[in-house]
């Protein structure tokens, strides 16, 4: 028989180990829900903080914005660092791949935002520049002349533009997001900035997957431009590359209507950009973006592609579809073959 002196050994070395794995549990949800809610920022948001704000309504915030896990898990980090009333008010940049101790480093540390900028995903460069225009004092002309000739000025400092054609704009490789402005920023600044942020979110491992669907960045930088431009709905991006990927295996003209829009600029002067109503006459365009009348993937993006449309393009669904035509919802109806895309068209082009 055991010793009473063993039997309360035991019994100490059962409590010790059941703590420990208590502790270990307590630790691994609170490092699980003080990481980030995301592993890439694919975009930026405006945290304000107004005067007034306690902890509680500053968590619940964060969390309705997808930028933590745990409203409760920051009023305790809060409590802990002694920041509770503390924390200044203001509007700050804050991403969804931020952790807990980042963000509470941001509100206590970083600038205050007092301008932003946002540019939408899809956006061809001219579009941009006018934003600035209406909404900075940025030279608008400046910005689109870095742009458009100077793309090889940043090749030092980012990779990918060591691989674009010679000659070619950043077309593309600015990334859409939300920036902020000061009082001294120059069109250089900006720009530099939005390529940063290219670098940032198509990472080494959206690169190995453009590679093993045969793309390289630029390739896979033009088809996710031209996927942005068609689809409307995140749960068909996927299948709208596909539709591309197979189009471009089996030699097959690409007809992509963003690319003949891209092609014809404005809708008469000062009028809209991405004209609405495309006609045969449109779609003979002659240009080398014009993928009606030239084959293959055109030379470049024809606006700025989000990381939806990138991840896209770099994992395309296994499917045999071949085409496919707006249902006029925003949504598209697919099919393998021209038949059955000329029944489609009939019914939905009307």
């Amino acid at each position: 028989m055991l010793s009473r002196v063993s039997v309360v050994l035991q019994s100490l070395a059962i409590v010790v180990i059941t703590l420990g794995g208590v502790l270990y549990l307590a630790y691994s949800l609170t490092s699980r829900f003080a990481d980030s809610p995301s592993t890439v920022a694919a975009r930026t948001v405006v945290f304000t903080i107004p005067a007034g704000a306690t902890t509680a309504d500053i968590g619940r915030d964060l969390q309705e914005l997808e930028l933590i896990q745990s409203e409760k898990l920051f009023e305790v980090l809060v409590a802990r660092r002694g920041l509770d009333g503390q924390l200044r008010q203001g509007s700050f940049l804050l991403r969804p791949n931020m952790s807990l101790d980042e963000i509470l480093s941001t509100f206590s540390q970083a600038t205050v935002v007092e301008q932003t900028i946002t540019f939408p995903e899809g956006w061809r460069l001219e579009e941009m520049a006018e934003r600035i225009a209406d909404q900075t004092e940025i030279d608008e002309a400046e910005f689109l002349r870095i742009a458009r000739e100077e793309s090889a000025s940043f090749a030092s400092e980012f990779s990918f533009i060591k691989v674009l054609p010679p000659g070619h704009s950043l077309e593309g490789y600015l990334f859409p997001d939300t920036y902020q402005i000061d009082s001294g920023t120059t069109a250089r600044d900006l720009v530099l900035r939005m390529l940063q942020r290219f670098e940032q979110v198509v990472d080494a491992s959206l690169r190995s997957a453009a590679a093993q669907v045969g793309l390289n960045v630029h390739e896979l930088i033009t088809l996710a431009s031209i996927i942005e431009r068609e689809a409307m709905r995140d749960d068909e991006r996927a299948l709208i590359s596909g539709v591309f990927h197979n189009r471009l295996v089996q030699g097959v003209l690409l007809q992509a209507d963003p690319t003949v829009q891209y092609v014809l600029g404005q809708d008469g002067s000062g009028g809209r950009w991405w004209k609405r109503d495309i006609n045969r006459s449109d779609l003979q365009t002659p240009s080398k973006y014009n993928t009606y009348v030239t084959g293959g993937l055109p030379p470049g993006p024809i606006a700025g592609p989000g990381l939806k449309s990138i991840t896209a393009a770099a994992n395309p669904a296994n499917t045999s579809y071949l085409f496919f035509v707006a249902r006029g919802d925003g949504s598209h109806e697919f099919a393998r073959t021209n038949e059955e895309h000329e029944v489609n068209m009939k019914r939905y082009l009307r």
